[in-house]
């Protein structure tokens, strides 16, 4: 959902979007960083904190963590 009254095109960066790839973890690190802590929440603390002092980043950004999990596909009794 947009929330914006800007026309949007899909697949542009907008010039104040930060993506960061930290690229896979474990399932118990994904796990905590949905709680809100652990190595991975402390890795983009850090990051985020590392882009607002070299004045990459405004200082009120806002992070927003999208997490994936990949879904395991049923292949039956003979899979």
């Amino acid at each position: 959902m947009i929330m914006s009254s800007e026309p949007t095109n899909k697949g542009v960066q907008v010039p104040n979007t930060v993506i960061l790839d930290f690229g896979s973890a474990k399932s118990d690190d994904v796990s905590d960083l949905c709680r809100g802590e652990g190595k991975v929440f402390e890795k983009i603390s850090e990051k985020i904190e590392e882009l607002k002092s070299s004045g990459e980043v405004s200082d009120n950004i806002q992070p927003i963590i999208v997490i994936f999990k990949k879904k395991i596909i049923d292949k039956g009794v003979l899979g």
